[in-house]
Formats: structure tokens, C-alpha cells, sequence
């Protein structure tokens, strides 16, 4: 009431009639009087922002809480599949390193048998070319 009796008086300071000055004073606080925050509009709302704020932030740790959480999840998953592929593996390539060692002892002794192979028919055929000679020596008319 105060501030419209202030409002009407400023308004009659400057000659304008007391009863138009009272009606003009009423119609502006009537028009903004819904549209005005008060002093405990704006606690409120205040009170109202910081209590979303904490439901927000407890929202937030939550879901960070649970994120964390399913991230280790899936992290300590793909871990122990990535553990098991490489035990996998490595047996696998374990059991080709055997095969292929075997192979190569395999292709080694056949090798080595047709070395011995060779190397006794190459001895047969020097014996065998010496007599060749040699008889061919004796029996050569001498000149």
C-alpha cells in the first residue's frame, strides 16, 4: 500500500490530479503485481534451484558410479576373452612349432639318408671306374 500511495504522490508532484494520479497508481501495481517476484518468490526459487542442483548432482554421481562400475565389468570381460584367445593361440602355435619341428627332422633323415645314398654309389662308381682304368692300363699294348 506503501508504494502505491508513493507512486500516486510522485504521480500529483507533477500536476497531476490526486484521483487520476490514484488510478493510474492502481492500474500499474495491479497490472505488475502478478508479474513481480518478491523477496520470497526469489527464495524460493533459490531453495527450488539448489535442491535440484543436490537431486542433479547425486543423479550424476549415481550414473558415474554405475558407468565406472560396468566399465570395470566390461574391462575385466574383454580382459580374460583377450587371456583366453592368447592361451588359445599359443597352444596352437605350439602345437604347429611341434609339427613343423618334426617335419624338419623327418625331411632331415631322408636327406641325409639319400647324402648316404649318393655318396656310396659315387664311391661304387670311382671303384668301379679305378678297375675300369687300371685294366685298361694292363691291357694296353706297350709301346
Amino acid at each position: 500500500m506503501t508504494d502505491r500511495l508513493s507512486l500516486t504522490n510522485a504521480l500529483a508532484d507533477a500536476n497531476i490530479e490526486r484521483q487520476k494520479a490514484e488510478r493510474i497508481a492502481t492500474e500499474i501495481f495491479d497490472a505488475i503485481h502478478e508479474n513481480v517476484a518478491t523477496k520470497t518468490d526469489v527464495y524460493r526459487l533459490g531453495t527450488r534451484i539448489d535442491q535440484v542442483e543436490t537431486a542433479l548432482e547425486a543423479r550424476i554421481s549415481a550414473v558415474e558410479s554405475a558407468l565406472g562400475d560396468r566399465i570395470g565389468a566390461v574391462a575385466s570381460a574383454l580382459g580374460d576373452r583377450i587371456s583366453a584367445v592368447a592361451s588359445a593361440l599359443g597352444d596352437r602355435i605350439s602345437a604347429v612349432e611341434g609339427r613343423l619341428r618334426a617335419e624338419m627332422r623327418e625331411f632331415e633323415l631322408r636327406l641325409e639318408a639319400r647324402i648316404d645314398r649318393t655318396v656310396i654309389r659315387l664311391g661304387s662308381l670311382i671303384v668301379v671306374l679305378a678297375g675300369v682304368i687300371l685294366a685298361a692300363i694292363r691291357y694296353l699294348p706297350h709301346a
